[in-house]
């Protein structure tokens, strides 16, 4: 195991590549991106053609820059965890650009697959696929029967509205925590959050339950995770952890939804969706058979150009070669889930901060337990409410251990007469027919999630 000084040695090798990444990184997300005239020009040709996508990309420059990369990690030695966290930091960065750099090629698939996982990705080598738990959701999700009782209409929240109230919180709740907030034009999701930015599509709105739920996801997780690693001096690659960290980030960030009883099901609906068009995608599927299986589902017509184009960016339209970040977000909450059920079991509560220490993996913590007591490593400056209300982790992960022994075929027989004569009870015979969606594009309120 190296010293403390060999270890800031070695960090102090590797600061000048961390900022050089900070500086000139390879943005994946904003590389891949579609522009918007590729939307308007989908709808402008009612839907019927497959998108026209070119990307732009300086291959000469990205190999140059992969080149430099491998160097770096040639010239590191040992085999301890510092190390090996070190070299797959770099590797993350050369993965990065490996994948930027195969834009529009099949090849940009099968590095995608191995940065994120696909849609039959196992989980930790046993037998059940990224697919299986997202139709196992669905099918969970899925309403028996007619109910008479229904949420209350609520009047969403606009853009600018919803903008200032995430400023108001963050001074409030996290103050400290620099981000600034803008409403803007181009952004392809509702929110979009960097680390010092937070980004709300103009014209999007927003129910009371879906603001809050991106609060924790964008701002309590993307932007503090982002925000702590930076705070940390001594220790490079905390900042932005690169592809190698999204499953764990992104599984983080729905799981404060999940605590926080802001993930809804159609919220969980999409997750789980998504998945499934990650699966289609792999199989073959175009763009179009994406787009027409969203429509057929009652999504709006922007919702399904958005989903598709969120699966095929990157890769081809004419499908086989699809992006697969969205196969990663329930493997991570499973996986952060899994992680927090036995940590908090045993009162692990420094361990599990550093959960939020930076943009990290679940894979990362071995070598960030070293690094913190070692004194390399300082605690996350800011906290995430859920961890902050530590004392209601144990006995939410204490009762759900005992829940998920039990039988649910056998509670289920408890219940059946009720449950099949409550599945048998149809809605109102008068209500007016549901309307075939439009092939012209909605307005821009009818914006996806995140």
């Amino acid at each position: 195991m190296k010293t403390p000084t060999q270890i800031r040695a070695l960090f102090d090798r590797l600061r000048p590549v961390a900022q050089a990444r900070a500086e000139r990184r390879t943005r994946v997300l904003e590389a891949i991106a579609w522009p918007r005239h590729v939307e308007d020009q989908f709808f402008a040709r009612h839907a019927r053609e497959l998108p026209e996508v070119e990307y732009d990309v300086d291959r000469e420059a990205t190999d140059a820059r992969i080149v430099e990369l491998q160097g770096v990690l040639r010239a590191i030695d040992g085999d301890d965890p510092i190390t090996e966290w070190a070299r797959a930091n770099l590797q993350s960065m050369i993965d990065a650009n490996r994948l930027v750099r195969s834009m529009g090629t099949t090849e940009f698939h099968r590095i995608s697959r191995d940065l994120y996982g696909g849609s039959r990705t196992r989980f930790h080598g046993a037998g059940e696929r990224n697919i299986d738990l997202a139709e196992h959701l669905l099918e969970r999700l899925r309403i028996h029967g007619w109910d008479e009782a229904t949420d209350p209409e609520v009047e969403p929240v606009p853009a600018p509205a919803f903008a200032e109230e995430l400023r108001q919180r963050i001074a409030r709740d996290l103050p400290g925590l620099e981000v600034d907030v803008v409403v803007d034009e181009t952004a392809t999701a509702k929110v979009v959050a960097g680390m010092t930015r937070v980004r709300v599509r103009a014209g999007a709105t927003f129910t009371p339950w879906e603001a809050e739920g991106l609060w924790h996801h964008e701002v309590e997780t993307h932007v503090l995770t982002a925000q702590n690693g930076a705070a940390q001096v001594e220790v490079p690659f905390l900042r932005a952890g690169g592809p190698r960290t999204t499953r764990t980030q992104e599984g983080l960030a729905v799981f404060t939804e999940l605590y926080h009883h802001t993930l809804t099901v159609k919220r969980m609906e999409r997750l789980a969706v998504r998945v499934k068009l990650v699966d289609m995608a792999e199989g073959g599927a175009d763009f179009l058979d994406l787009y027409r299986y969203l429509l057929e589902r009652g999504s709006a017509a922007r919702d399904a150009y958005l989903d598709a184009q969120r699966v095929c960016r990157g890769g081809r339209v004419e499908g086989g070669a699809p992006f697969t970040k969205d196969a990663a977000y329930l493997a991570g909450l499973l996986d952060v889930n899994a992680f927090l059920a036995v940590m908090v079991r045993g009162g692990f509560r420094d361990e599990i901060e550093l959960l939020v220490a930076g943009r990290i993996a679940l894979e990362d913590l071995h070598a960030l337990v070293i690094l913190r007591r070692m004194g390399v490593l300082q605690r996350p400056s800011h906290l995430p409410v859920w961890l902050r209300r530590w004392n209601t982790l144990l006995p939410e992960f204490a009762f759900a251990s005992f829940l998920s022994d039990l039988s649910l075929d056998a509670l289920y027989k408890r219940q059946r007469s009720l449950i099949e004569d409550a599945a048998s009870v149809q809605g109102p015979t008068d209500a007016p027919p549901e309307m075939p969606p439009t092939m012209r594009a909605p307005p821009l309120r009818d914006d996806h999630d995140d």
